[in-house]
């Protein structure tokens, strides 16, 4: 049986999975990985007005942004849909090597949140954005992890 390497490229509101069987063989999309979510601006969101905190013993007020926004929560959520289908995909052995790439933030979020199951075929990782390239651009960045 021949290994199979997938390249998962993803940010933090879409996702997409390609299928590859060696140096020499070609790129196919995995479509049922094919992930895009819907990120709320800012205003869409909710509030863009910062949460008042009240000083002890009738100090001012003053105003604090939580810690993470519902944009924020939105994509760790979308990042999760990914780590889980990853996942999913071990269980059933799609893959045995894998490749990721992702801008940098969403790299780091990927690394904290995939499972051990996954993180043990990641045979390597590029801080770079190419779910939008086209497959031939995804296929020069990631030549060198394809066995």
């Amino acid at each position: 049986m021949k290994t199979v390497t997938w390249i998962l490229t993803a940010d933090h509101q879409h996702a997409r999975v390609y299928s590859c069987t060696g140096p020499g063989a070609g790129l196919s999309p995995v479509d049922e990985m094919t992930m895009d979510d819907h990120l709320p601006v800012s205003h869409e969101a909710g509030s863009h007005r910062p949460d008042l905190g009240y000083a002890s013993k009738g100090g001012p007020s003053h105003g604090y942004e939580p810690r993470t926004t519902p944009h924020d929560q939105a994509a760790l959520k979308f990042v999760d849909r990914v780590a889980a289908a990853l996942e999913a995909a071990t269980r059933e052995d799609a893959f045995q090597r894998l490749v990721v790439a992702a801008p940098p933030r969403a790299l780091g979020e990927l690394r904290q949140r995939l499972p051990e199951s996954v993180k043990g075929r990641v045979v390597g990782e590029l801080d770079a954005d190419l779910v939008k390239e086209p497959v031939a651009a995804v296929r020069q960045h990631v030549e060198r992890f394809l066995a």
